[in-house]
């Protein structure tokens, strides 16, 4: 079972809502027996609060039962027992690094929104903000760009595809593509060596080689391979 800690402030707004939306993803997908995620803070301010009001009422309305949860300061030898470490922002990174030591993290830290191919991009704490909504819908995007890491390999089936442009709509669907990326090999490439793809992989489901995109469609191949993400 591969475990996931969510990592914010004070624990009580993004880090529960994470591990919560997360869980109950897992759940609704048969896949409990494979991941399992929990939260913590870096901050022992709001030690043994429940969720904040209004990211309860946003988790309730999603059908999530948070009453459970109560906030805590992540502890050192808490973190040894989880494969990655997702933080929400730059700072909860760096007071997780601190908590954990020079040689405690082991590489497992994350921006949970890279997974949602925004690299770097930070979810602002509502506590401060005030946009719950906002944070909620960030957490969603980042928590499915996770799991869908986590499951291994993403299959993209070219297999009927006769123009290129079927072989960018194919991808942009499944790869989550940000409407700014151009379709061209070019733009399949920053993606697959810059952005959200990190550590996953990609088997891809070619057309007959009388198809008329049969030679593009192995550029392509050849772009996932030479990026280092073809699943073999």
């Amino acid at each position: 079972m591969k475990k996931i800690l969510f990592i914010c402030w004070g624990n009580i707004c993004r880090s529960p809502a994470a591990a919560l939306l997360f869980n109950d993803t897992v759940r609704r997908e048969g896949l409990e027996d494979e991941f399992l995620a929990a939260s913590a803070g870096v901050s022992d301010e709001e030690e043994g609060n429940g969720v904040y009001p209004p990211m309860r009422r946003l988790l309730e309305a999603r059908g999530i039962d948070c009453s459970g949860h109560r906030a805590h300061k992540l502890r050192r030898g808490e973190a040894e027992g989880y494969e990655l470490l997702i933080c929400m922002d730059e700072l909860t990174i760096g007071r997780t690094r601190r908590l954990l030591g020079p040689d405690g993290d082991g590489g497992r830290i994350r921006n949970l929104l890279d997974y949602a191919g925004r690299k770097g991009e930070e979810i602002d704490d509502p506590w401060y903000t005030r946009d719950f909504d906002l944070a909620m819908r960030e957490i969603e995007e980042g928590c499915r760009g996770l799991l869908d890491t986590l499951k291994g390999p993403l299959t993209l089936d070219f297999s009927r595809c006769v123009e290129r442009a079927e072989l960018y709509d194919e991808m942009r669907e499944k790869m989550r593509w940000q409407s700014w990326y151009g379709s061209n090999l070019d733009a399949l490439w920053d993606i697959l060596t810059g952005l959200e793809y990190e550590g996953r992989s990609f088997r891809l489901l070619l057309p007959p080689e009388d198809s008329p995109v049969a030679s593009y469609a192995n550029l392509v191949r050849e772009t996932f391979r030479e990026a280092g993400r073809l699943a073999e």
